[in-house]
């Protein structure tokens, strides 16, 4: 048993080392590595305390080495209950004092097993079996330790059961939880066992084996956040050792039976042995080990040829919705998924929403189009795989909670991104497996080869559908056109005391946008002008019904809210409410008072420039855009002219356009422009501002049809 425990209490030191030099190399930086360190290496101190005084049973120092090791022993367990408050590193970590106070009383009672002798004063070996004489205070000793250790298992438990995201409960389960229990077993029999029931032949197996426990745990741990479970660490040994025992079997054999003198052998010249032994190596590395490996890996093989099958099948789909389905019920198939779904980039809300889902359905998998999880895949091609979200603090600094959120709330083990040109089209999520094994490297390996087609596949139909609708587009504007090429006004009005200036920029095509002009008599005039979302016949089409309704105005045009009010009537009753978006701004104005009578329908406020105080009013009702309710109360204001002043109506794209520097036109360049020019007639102001607009946006496209009517009062 004496032999036992030396070579046991040796093994254990070793490993400890080897754990203490392993979590510093991997990251001393970070506080959960050092404390681990900090711990492990009291612990190498009770097991190397051990080591000695099983090595040196005769020595004189055998009372001071039972000292260090109580000392030691204290030491440990109080770390392992700092460790309780210092794990997870993410949550609020507890402060450097409370860990102080938590230490001291365990380095008070070091200092008195060390330097007294109210706890060991005699440790000797009779018969092989070591002995050792108790104080009064170890008692109190070993309550102090067993208060450390449950404490610290309490306080792992408790959180255990506290946190939700799933990555630290497996680290907790497999690491800190399987230590405090080895520890709980180290200080059984170190402690308890000897003091209570005087039996010592387990003072060192005990601990050894609790060092086991702990090295287990914690490399049962890395391997399973290296996205290897213990199975395919076992699957990968085996087969290895199998291969090399059938390749070099054979040359063992060869060179045993040329040693044996067998059949002559020996009188071969040892350069034939040698060619032999290469013939042999050859044979089997071509043949036969490629047979063992593809046994070992039939699963990954076939997973392989179903894949490749798939990628083939739907390279010839150019339906989106068709491959996005495909591709995820195949990954749940082949993979045995619990669930998995597909997120997908939404033009309409510009947010990343659920497009298919297979299984439960996650709880809340939309991201905005700008948030830290799409960003890093911008900036990263990679399959994420949630231990990488763990383990790599240097890609994930900022931003690792919001990964483990989103991994954690919708249950998320590995995420593909989708790619179309260099934009993040989608990502598709996939979940546990029925079994609850890790994904395997290879599994990831060939997911990175599935990735990249599915991206090229996502792309073509996302191009084909692009290019449909552009085709679609296309012909309704043609259509859009011979329909709205009779309701725009063809000429502008020549009043006295009132001059107009115009310009229309269509978005493509002819455009939607209306504008027109009544004139009930030689008193007055009304203006009116629209802003009508959207492309093709359908919007034109409300182009068509305005101008009709708006014609038939002529008796009430110098009511301006009587005229809005119709308009929107007549909207309402041909979608039912449920149109597009149609605002409107109509204004009416009266020679003989030079007054200024309007009405806003959601339309930018007119910018009326006042001659004599050579600035600029804003002219708003604060109606709602058209169509929605039909007793919508609009209001009407009034204003007087003067001569010189200048009004404008223009589309809200005028100012919200950008160049390709991402600036606006905004509202200031266009009062410039307008204030700068005011001495011209309106026809020249109008053009001004169309070539200042078009030489600002370049080769950029306005946000949508662009309306443009200035009058100048003479």
């Amino acid at each position: 048993m004496q032999t036992l425990s030396l070579i046991a209490s040796f093994l254990a030191s070793v490993f400890l080392v080897f754990t203490i030099i392993f979590v510093l190399v991997k990251d001393w930086r970070d506080r959960v590595n050092r404390y681990y360190a900090y711990f492990g290496f009291c612990s190498l101190g009770i097991l190397f305390n051990m080591f000695l005084t099983y090595m040196m049973p005769d020595s004189q120092y055998l009372t001071l080495l039972n000292k260090l090791t109580q000392a030691s022993t204290v030491l440990s367990f109080s770390g392992l209950f700092v460790m309780s408050f210092t794990f997870p590193k993410t949550e609020k970590q507890v402060s450097f004092p409370v860990i102080l106070l938590i230490l001291v009383p365990a380095y008070v009672l070091a200092y008195i097993a060390v330097f007294t002798d109210l706890n060991i004063t005699r440790a000797y070996f009779k018969d092989g079996t070591l002995v050792r004489e108790f104080e009064y205070f170890y008692t109190i000793y070993l309550v102090c330790v067993f208060i450390y250790i449950l404490a610290a298992i309490i306080n792992f438990i408790r959180k255990y059961i506290k946190t939700d995201v799933k990555i630290y409960r497996l680290q907790m389960r497999f690491v800190f939880i399987g230590t405090s229990v080895a520890m709980f077993i180290a200080a059984v029999f170190s402690i308890i066992m000897p003091r209570f029931f005087g039996y010592s032949d387990l003072y060192v197996l005990g601990p050894s084996l609790a060092t086991y426990i702990a090295l287990s745990s914690l490399f049962y741990a890395i391997v399973s956040y290296n996205m290897m479970d213990i199975r395919t660490a076992i699957h990968k040994t085996t087969m290895y050792a199998i291969i090399s025992t059938v390749i070099f079997v054979p040359i063992f054999l060869t060179v045993e039976l040329y040693d044996m003198n067998l059949w002559g052998l020996n009188n071969l010249p040892l350069y034939l042995l040698a060619a032999v032994i290469v013939v042999i190596f050859i044979i089997f590395s071509v043949y036969v080990q490629p047979v063992i490996d593809r046994v070992f890996k039939r699963k990954q093989y076939e997973l392989e040829a179903m894949l490749n099958s798939f990628v083939v099948e739907v390279g010839g789909i150019r339906d989106l919705n068709q491959i996005v389905k495909r591709t995820v019920d195949t990954l749940v198939d082949v993979l045995f998924l619990k669930k998995a779904f597909f997120i997908m980039y939404d033009n309409e809300t510009r947010n990343y929403e659920l497009f298919y889902n297979i299984g439960e359905e996650p709880p809340s998998p939309v991201l905005q189009r700008n948030s830290s999880i799409i960003r890093w895949f911008v900036r990263n091609q990679d399959i994420l795989s949630v231990d990488r979200v763990y383990k790599d603090e240097r890609s994930f600094t900022d931003i690792q909670d919001d990964f483990i959120t989103f991994y954690s709330v919708n249950q998320v083990v590995v995420v593909i991104p989708i790619y179309h040109g260099r934009r993040v089209i989608g990502l598709m999520c996939l979940g546990e497996k029925d079994s609850l094994a890790a994904f395997k490297p290879d599994e990831l390996a060939m997911l990175e080869y599935f990735a990249s087609e599915s991206s090229l596949n996502i792309s073509n139909a996302i191009t084909y559908q692009e290019s449909k609708q552009e085709q679609l587009i296309q012909r309704t504007i043609t259509l859009s056109s011979d329909i709205l090429s009779k309701s725009v006004p063809s000429t502008l009005p020549n009043l006295i005391g009132i001059k107009f200036g115009a310009f229309y920029i269509p978005r493509q095509g002819e455009g939607i946008d209306y504008f027109d002009f009544i004139r009930p008599g030689t008193q007055g005039v009304g203006a009116i002008a629209t802003d009508i979302s959207g492309l093709g016949v359908n919007s034109a089409i409300y182009s068509v019904i305005l101008r009709s309704a708006f014609q038939t105005c002529i008796n009430e045009s110098h009511s301006t809210y009587h005229v809005v009010q119709k308009l929107n009537r007549v909207l309402y009753e041909y979608t039912s409410g449920k149109g597009g978006f149609v605002t409107s701004f109509y204004y009416y104005f009266d020679v003989r008072s030079m007054r200024l009578i309007y009405t806003n329908a959601g339309f930018p406020p007119m910018e009326l420039f006042r001659i004599d105080k050579n600035d600029f009013d804003s002219l708003d009702t604060e109606g709602i855009p058209l169509g929605y309710d039909p007793a919508a109360n609009y209001g009407m204001g009034r204003t007087n002219i003067l001569r010189g002043d200048i009004g404008v109506l223009y589309s809200k794209a005028l100012t919200s356009s950008k160049n390709p520097r991402g600036e606006t036109f905004g509202i200031d360049r266009l009062r410039k422009i307008i204030k700068e020019n005011r001495m011209d007639k309106p026809t020249d102001i109008s053009m001004k501002i169309q070539e200042e607009f078009k030489s600002f946006i370049g080769l950029s496209s306005p946000e949508s049809d662009i309306v443009v009517i200035i009058f100048k009062a003479y």
